[in-house]
């Protein structure tokens, strides 16, 4: 059955505008991160239920839809009713509730009604109690018929609060919002009702911007470069697509510079896209799936790298021979090689590849280094070297899976 979300945004005379839901969270809304734990947990649509509708409400909206969200407004409980297909499973999100996304995802997945429970803890005192050891952790699971049945009783009753009775009247399944797996402790779920608040969904956000895994440069050397420029950024509310643009800008004024044969010029810049560039993919990460960088412009700022290329392989050609221009096609050659072998070894043996191996921003960021102690020539040969052997590495590993699987 398809899921749907609906998401409650009520009156609150002692926040901001009036609307928790609008409360500034890492350069964005708190709705924005609602409606994004709801998508990436497989709602096709996403309704927002809301008297009134302030401009940052507004805002947060548009920039949802044009990120490719089907969000829409109710402005009453009977509206809301209405957007909702009968067969579609609806992901119930209380007024100013963030859980973690795997009790988001683990909810999303139950077959009939449920619920995220919590311990009835001092820590969780802020949440609706459900009985003597529990407390609801904002988050439900329901379909359009208890919606509506509900809607008939509601009278001036809170919507939220009078579906969760419904809902412990029915029994629905509870599932454990720190621990829905039972295999692994999440970070509990908060609501918004104030700064403090804010800042610890904030402070979660802000740690999905350091990768846990992956190349080298990505996971040491760039997380001291464009890591100190996310809090910045994200404070200014820029966008990453902008981000991302100004670093291809960056790399192709590097290839003009190549083109001038100011090669030192070009091999400076280069790194500094690359890290402007990772500087856009941790404030995406930040946002997940409402807020994913396009291959695009990946492949726009990795041509200008291969057109800088290009034009010092033509250089060292005119003065060494033609077999530089072996070496200089060889480099990509191996990079695009490893790239592919990494998804064949991805699929026959899933295993963390190793951190050393090569990637366009650590051929770029050891350019200057390599150039500085040998010049352009050994700088050429010492990167195909480095890309080859990468290349050779995943072959290996590669062949070794596949004899294992055949076994």
């Amino acid at each position: 059955m398809p899921l749907a979300a609906l998401i409650a945004a009520q009156d609150q005379t002692d926040i901001g505008d009036g609307l928790r839901a609008t409360l500034p969270l890492a350069g964005r809304t708190l709705i924005e991160h609602q409606a994004g734990l709801a998508i990436a947990a497989g709602a096709a649509h996403i309704v927002v239920l809301v008297e009134r509708v302030p401009a940052v409400l507004a805002q947060a909206v548009d920039r949802l839809r044009r990120q490719g969200a089907r969000i829409e407004i109710a402005r009453s409980v009977a509206d809301a009713i209405d957007r909702f297909h009968p067969s579609e499973r609806i992901l119930l999100v209380a007024d100013g509730a963030v859980a973690a996304q795997g009790a988001v995802d683990a909810l999303a997945g139950m077959e009939g009604a449920a619920l995220l429970a919590l311990p009835d803890a001092q820590d969780h005192a802020a949440f609706e109690r459900i009985d003597a050891t529990e407390r609801w952790a904002g988050y439900a699971l329901l379909d359009k018929a208890m919606l509506e049945a509900t809607a008939r009783m509601l009278g001036d009753w809170d919507l939220s609060s009078t579906l969760l009775r419904r809902l412990v009247q029915d029994d629905a399944a509870r599932i454990p919002a720190l621990d829905p797996s039972g295999e692994r402790p999440l970070p509990p779920p908060v609501l918004a009702i104030g700064p403090a608040a804010i800042g610890t969904i904030e402070a979660g956000l802000m740690r999905r911007a350091d990768p846990g895994e992956g190349n080298w440069v990505e996971l040491y050397l760039h997380r001291l470069v464009a890591g100190p420029l996310i809090g910045p950024l994200i404070a200014r509310q820029i966008d990453q697509r902008l981000v991302a643009g100004v670093a291809v800008g960056i790399a192709w004024f590097a290839a003009l510079l190549a083109g001038f044969k100011l090669f030192w010029g070009a091999a400076l810049l280069l790194p500094v896209a690359a890290a402007t560039a990772s500087a856009a993919r941790r404030m995406a990460r930040i946002w997940g799936g409402v807020a994913e960088p396009t291959a695009l412009i990946a492949l726009a700022r990795h041509a200008a790298a291969l057109a800088a290329l290009l034009l010092l392989a033509r250089l060292l050609a005119a003065e060494g021979g033609w077999g530089w221009w072996l070496v200089a096609a060889l480099l990509p050659a191996a990079l695009a090689g490893t790239g592919a072998l990494e998804t064949m070894v991805a699929a026959i043996r899933p295993s963390p590849s190793p951190r050393w191996l090569a990637s366009a921003d650590a051929l770029v960021w050891l350019a200057p280094a390599v150039a500085v102690l040998g010049g352009w020539r050994w700088m050429l040969a010492a990167l195909t070297a480095y890309a080859v052997l990468s290349f050779v590495e995943r072959f290996a590993t590669a062949w070794k899976g596949a004899r294992i699987y055949d076994i």
